[in-house]
């Protein structure tokens, strides 16, 4: 085979495959920016060009030399795209060890640094697809001069035949708007791909006239209708959501009936079924390769409403008995459809049914073999649950893992006293803004985590909950010896606080204690806490204490060992640590909006903190200054809210600090030269929020700094610019310049 030969096979044959795996590498680096969405889209219609022309060259190359450098030009073209995707794979593996280190104690700035290297490579990978780009467009240009053939039109052109040996188009995440006549000569085309093509809003009459088209995919596009012989395809895998029902007959929900459709479909605006025998032409029980629906109604407020209809409208959408997750939403039937009662989906893992105001019973859910998860949320007219919901089983919901109820507006008991074998697997159970529930609640032996928020009148869970987290149920009694995670918030969670200290005392394993209450709801009359026991809890790892009006010091009769993650919020008379603190094994210490809070004990900060946030504490910055010893570790500090013209002062923060961010501080004027070039390891400083700050230090700033963030500090912005600024000499050096309102 000559060399002429090889180039034009390798062009061609590459060229396909690029087309193919362009969108997915891409996307997932441009996903939410519409402007380099634009760039991806015209490298693809480029790309689509010149594998025309390839194919034309191809023909002529042993003819014309010129069409062999042509082609030789090509080739290079061509492995500067390969080279480019090696590259986005690479940012993209890269980004995921970010992410990784991103969960680390330091999260605030590896976040940043985060944002940086992606942005980074971003522009990286952006430049050097501009460039490819404008050499696709010189070799279009010298096609022209040579008289090859070329594509035209939206996307793939009049000359498309000559891709006729294409089985796999991918257009998904384009701006195409309309497929061009020309796609009709693919003829070898099987699979046709246009997920997220959100301005392509209809498909041409031609597609029945691929015969070997076998998967057609339409997911989140603006496609409302599809064409009417498409269903004549019995072949044609069809994978579409959603699917906007119209009021017109010939564009409403029928259209269904003669696809073969798989995967997941939703259908909605249901409301717009004129005549309920619309919905049974759409023989979703056929269906056999869709297992996920959802049916949703949408109801304008205050409009009428005809609940016998919509009743009929869903008994008449039956599914197949293969269908494996149903969610209803917004249906406005007295009752669910008689195959959710009859147990006929015997396959269903998932079900979830929302905002269904006007259901007065549930279906024997209990019965659902297979069911893991159960959502129930919006139903306004259920007073009482009982044993019809079980199934009249007590071994019912033998495979749920998940239940979730909300939004009951109305329900006042769960009659459960004959369900004793129910919820065997159950380890995620959530209840909330159901006023009304009062007593018990079912036994749940496997839970695992337990989530109550605005049930005021619930009174007892015989529960066992690894985690549990509480919010407005004052009256809640539990069993907490086996708990490792407790979260508690509300208005009356101060005053609960202080009851359950008593009952946790002996509680060893909790590892997490998360107590907040708004402090305009307490009066300082009330039963609240003034120390805090950290004693009381030897195993635990984090701690959250917010809105706790009287508090004033956390107590500590030995060194714990374990803690890692201390938070303080809006504890107006919070004066003190426990002495020992510097024995402490901390690594994260936030503490916002104690204004009493002076000092820090005279032992200083434990050696392993590495990241702390200071918010609202003018009093205490100026305690930094002996709070650190020998060998710090502090990396990160991150200060807010502090009522000083010049910051740092000289010695006041540690050496080790790696990340410095300043953040609303309303009367900063000027950045103290000496305090901060003290900090010989500072590679990232954050200038936010402060309106004052005249200009950066005459001196400069650190040579070590590598990433600077400027951000709605006006005067400084002004000065920073790049054309004429006056400190733009003192910042060029800096590699990652980040400079916004």
């Amino acid at each position: 085979m000559t060399a002429e030969m090889v180039t034009g096979a390798l062009v061609s044959a590459f060229l396909e495959r690029t087309i193919d795996t362009l969108a997915s590498r891409f996307m997932d680096i441009f996903r939410a920016r519409k402007h380099k969405k634009k760039q991806l889209s015209d490298l693809k219609m480029k790309l689509f060009t010149i594998d025309v022309v390839a194919y034309d060259a191809e023909q002529k190359q042993f003819r014309d030399p010129r069409v062999r450098d042509w082609l030789l030009r090509a080739k290079d073209v061509v492995f500067d795209a390969e080279d480019l995707l090696d590259e986005i794979d690479y940012e993209l593996l890269t980004n995921q060890v970010v992410e990784a280190e991103s969960q680390s104690a330091t999260k605030k700035v590896w976040n940043s640094l985060k944002s940086s290297f992606v942005s980074f490579f971003e522009n990286e990978i952006e430049s050097k697809m501009d460039q490819v780009i404008e050499d696709l467009e010189d070799l279009a240009t010298q096609s022209d001069f040579l008289g090859l053939k070329k594509a035209s039109g939206a996307g793939i052109g009049s000359e498309s035949g000559n891709l006729k040996h294409l089985r796999s188009l991918d257009l998904s995440h384009t701006d195409i708007e309309k497929l061009p006549d020309s796609m009709s000569l693919l003829y070898k085309l099987q699979i046709l791909k246009l997920n997220k093509c959100e301005k392509l809003k209809e498909l041409p009459s031609y597609l029945h006239e691929l015969d070997n088209l076998r998967c057609l995919e339409l997911v989140n596009t603006g496609v409302k209708n599809v064409p009417a012989h498409l269903g004549k395809m019995k072949n044609v895998q069809v994978l579409m959501s959603p699917f906007y029902v119209e009021k017109s007959k010939e564009f409403s929900i029928q259209q269904l009936g003669d696809l073969n459709l798989h995967g997941s479909l939703t259908i909605d605006e249901l409301q717009n079924i004129e005549n309920p025998s619309y919905a049974l032409e759409a023989n979703l029980k056929s269906k056999a390769h869709l297992v996920e629906l959802v049916l949703n109604w949408n109801f304008i407020e205050n409009s009428s409403v005809d609940s016998a209809k919509a009743g009929d409208v869903i008994e008449n959408l039956r599914p197949s008995k293969y269908l494996k997750k149903l969610a209803i939403k917004n249906y406005v039937g007295n009752q669910l459809p008689n195959w959710l009662l009859n147990n006929s989906l015997l396959n269903m893992v998932s079900l979830v049914l929302r905002r269904c105001k006007s259901c007065q019973r549930f279906p024997p859910l209990g019965l659902l073999p297979f069911l893991k998860n159960l959502e129930i949320s919006g139903f306004e007219e259920i007073v009482n649950i009982d044993a019809d919901f079980h199934g009249n089983n007590s071994s019912s919901f033998k495979s749920l893992e998940r239940l979730e109820f909300s939004s009951m507006s109305q329900w006042e008991k769960w009659d459960c006293q004959d369900v004793t074998g129910a919820f065997p697997r159950l380890h995620y159970f959530s209840i909330s803004s159901c006023p009304k529930l009062k007593g018990h609640l079912p036994e749940f032996v496997a839970l695992k985590t337990l989530r109550v928020i605005r049930c005021e009148h619930i009174e007892a869970l015989i529960v066992y909950a690894i985690e549990l987290r509480l919010q407005d149920c004052g009256k809640l009694q539990l069993e907490l010896s086996t708990m490792n995670k407790l979260r508690m918030s509300g208005h009356t969670m101060e005053a609960s606080m202080v009851k359950t200290v008593g009952h946790i005392i002996f509680n060893t394993s909790l590892d997490y204690l998360s107590i907040y209450s708004p402090l305009n709801s307490i009066s300082d009359d009330c039963v609240s806490l003034r120390t805090f026991p950290l004693h009381f809890f030897p195993k635990l790892k984090n701690l959250y204490l917010g809105g706790f009006c009287n508090l004033q010091r956390i107590s500590q009769h030995e060194p714990h060992n374990h803690l890692k993650d201390l938070t303080i919020k809006n504890c107006p008379k919070f004066e003190s640590f426990p002495e020992n603190m510097h024995r402490m094994s901390l690594w994260e210490l936030w503490i916002e909006e104690c204004p009493k809070l002076e000092s820090f004990p005279n032992g200083g900060l434990p050696s392993n903190l590495s990241y702390m946030n200071l918010k609202d504490c003018s009093k205490l910055i100026g305690s930094l200054r002996g709070a650190f010893r020998d060998n710090p570790s502090l990396r990160c500090l991150w200060i807010e809210k502090v009522d000083a013209k010049s910051f740092p002062d000289e010695g006041l923060l540690p050496c080790s600090l790696v990340s410095l961010t300043i953040l609303d501080f309303p009367n900063l004027e000027k950045l103290d030269h000496k305090g901060l070039y003290q900090l010989s390891s500072l590679e990232n400083l954050g200038l936010w929020n402060c309106p004052n700050l005249q200009h950066l230090p005459e001196e400069g700033l650190p040579i070590s700094i590598s990433h600077l963030q400027i951000r709605n500090c006006p005067l400084l912005k002004e000065r920073c610019q790049e054309e004429g600024g006056e400190d733009w000499q003192k910042i060029a050096h800096i590699q990652d310049l980040e400079i916004q309102e």
